[in-house]
This record gives structure tokens, sequence and C-alpha cells, in this order.
């Protein structure tokens, strides 16, 4: 399954480049790996876009979960995007392309409102959900904490913000930003 060969191939190159923890193990991968697939359920745009992939917790499994979909990874830091790009060519995965960069550049190349841009931990969700208050992206789906989500305030009519839980963890949500229409 590729799920467990990516997980195989973090871990041991993870011996040699910091990716994740030292301490991680393979129990504790396939639970981050089990919790970014919960977002499955809450994309429904064909391009995906990884805001800080780091080691492609999000969006790879989410890449393999979804073979019909655009997965775009956006890193900044050239040691991580190396990884992603051996991992996606180990892997074989042909709807996955890295981006090595801001996630600013990579939405000023990405043009439209049809895509979606996933994140888990991402430092700044201001600034990701900036892009759908500006309508460049259809929707946010990101894993965070409760106290990050409550500093979105929506205040635009067609943004419509839903947060779900995930099961086991009291720390952790998931929250959705998205554009609706105000015929919807």
């Amino acid at each position: 399954m590729k799920l467990e060969a990516y997980i195989d191939f973090l871990l041991a190159y993870n011996e040699k480049v910091n990716l994740v923890s030292k301490k991680s193990t393979r129990e504790n991968i396939a639970v981050l790996v089990a919790e970014s697939l919960l977002l499955k359920e809450h994309l429904s745009a064909l391009r995906v876009i990884d805001a800080g992939s780091g080691g492609g917790l999000l969006g790879l499994p989410l890449a393999m979960a979804f073979p019909g979909k655009r997965m775009v990874l956006v890193e900044t830091i050239h040691k991580k995007t190396t990884f992603l790009k051996m991992a996606v060519k180990e892997l074989k995965l042909e709807n996955v392309e890295v981006w090595e960069g801001p996630i600013q550049e990579c939405m000023h190349r990405e043009k439209g409102c049809a895509a979606a841009i996933v994140s888990r931990g991402f430092p700044q969700i201001e600034v990701l959900a900036d892009f759908v208050f500006k309508r460049t992206i259809k929707e946010l789906v990101v894993i965070t904490a409760p106290l990050k989500a409550e500093k979105i305030k929506i205040s635009v009519a067609n943004i419509r913000k839903t947060s779900y839980n995930i099961p086991s963890r009291d720390n952790l949500i998931i929250l959705k930003l998205e554009n609706v229409s105000r015929e919807t």
C-alpha cells in the first residue's frame, strides 16, 4: 500500500535529514496520516494546494486518496522540497507538483477560484484565510488549534466558517472556510 511505503520512506529519510521529530515512530506518523485523511470529506475542489507541506504528512496522503485531483505541495525550506520531490518520484504520484517558495508566490501563479488550500499547523492561518476572503480560492481546510481558529473573524456575508472536532484530540480541530454564493 502506498501509505505504508510513504511512512517507510519518510522515516528512513528522517534518519539522514530532520523532517519530523527524531522521536517519531511508525505509530505516531500513522496517527498523523489518519488525521490528515479526515480532510477528504471536506474537499470539493479539483486543485488542492498544501501550504507549508513540510514532510508531506498532509498533502501526500491526500494525493494518494484523490488520484483525480491535482495536488500542489508548497514549501519554503529546500531540504523539505528535496524530500517531497523524491517522495513523489518514489511513490509514482503523477498528480503531485512541488513548489519551492512562499504560498503567496504560488497563489500568484495559481489563478482562479477553483482551488482549495489545505494546511496543518500553518503559523499564520490568517494569511491563508485572506485567499478565501479575496475569492482567490474556493475553500480553505486546515487542521489547527481552536485558539488559532478563533483569530479568524468572518465579516463577509459570502464566507461560511465551519469547524469539526478531531476524534480523541482536544487541542486540534478541522476548520473550513468556503466561498458561497448569496443564492445558496
